[in-house]
């Protein structure tokens, strides 16, 4: 399974638990909560031993190196450090509902799924310190950063204004390769990550929009091909569970493709350059 597999399956991942939410939250609680947690705990494990089996020789390549760090990078390096953020806000998404399920309170639910989140990529950069890539301390900064906001959007209501998107298309640099870069999971062009910015998910502002946003965005334009530089935006934001749809689905299937930046009327800009578009 590739990289880029392991994250669209997380993703799906996401997607269906966080539907599933309200019945996993409203489900009955047993006399002790061991047993569900012991059943995490086995899945958390099972999980990892797998993806390091799985995926060791395209991990880690020999020879095997003394433990070492890195820190900074280029701007691509900037862009996979927010992929690193990306994962693991969505695997702490899914981790809260899965403490919950486990019938611990809030707002404990929500830190152990922040300590869920971070532990997921620890192997990853432990084996990375030991082969060439290095243990990096960018990756794990924003892993934490990722786990972090989860967290504080359930126990603390400002953070509730703040969301990480993502958005995919594939780049041109992709889609017109030559070699076997970018593969999927590094086509750093195609993905931009935004942090949005809503005080209507919050109740902040009686008079602001509850569907409307504003997010700062990150790309860049090439990775394999051309020497990366920061690509940023600044657009619009749209937050489809703030419509004013009736219906009981909408809140669980628009809290799913609110995960995903929808574009919109914005600037881009890079190298001193301002163009205006739908982004």
């Amino acid at each position: 399974m590739t990289a880029g597999r392991m994250q669209f399956n997380r993703w799906i991942l996401t997607a269906l638990s966080l539907v599933l939410a309200p019945g996993a939250a409203a489900a009955d609680c047993p006399g002790s909560r061991g047993p569900r947690a012991g059943l995490m705990a086995g899945a958390y494990a099972a999980g990892e031993t797998a993806a390091i089996v799985l995926r060791h020789d395209a991990w880690w390549r020999p020879p095997r190196r003394s433990f070492h760090a890195s820190w900074g990078g280029s701007p691509s390096k900037e862009q996979d450090g927010l992929l690193h953020a990306a994962i693991t806000y969505q695997a702490t998404q899914v981790a809260d509902i899965a403490w919950r399920w486990a019938c611990v309170p809030a707002p404990a639910a929500a830190w152990l799924a922040a300590a869920t989140g971070f532990a997921l990529g620890l192997p990853k950069e432990i084996g990375d310190g030991l082969h060439q890539n290095g243990f990096s301390g960018t990756d794990l900064t924003y892993s934490a950063l990722g786990a972090l906001l989860p967290a504080l959007r359930r126990t603390w209501a400002p953070a509730r204004m703040v969301q990480l998107k993502a958005y995919y298309w594939p780049s041109n640099e992709f889609r017109n390769r030559v070699g076997p870069l970018p593969e999927l999971e590094n086509d750093y062009a195609g993905q931009r990550y935004y942090l949005s910015v809503n005080p209507g998910r919050a109740g902040r502002a009686a008079a602001w929009p509850r569907w409307l946003g504003v997010a700062l965005g990150h790309s860049v334009p090439a990775w394999a091909s051309l020497p990366p530089t920061h690509v940023w935006f600044v657009t619009l934001d749209l937050d489809l569970a703030g419509l004013p749809v009736k219906a009981k689905w909408w809140k669980s299937v628009a809290s799913v493709l609110d995960q995903v930046h929808i574009p919109m009327p914005g600037i881009r800009l890079s190298r001193g350059a301002t163009t205006a578009g739908m982004y």
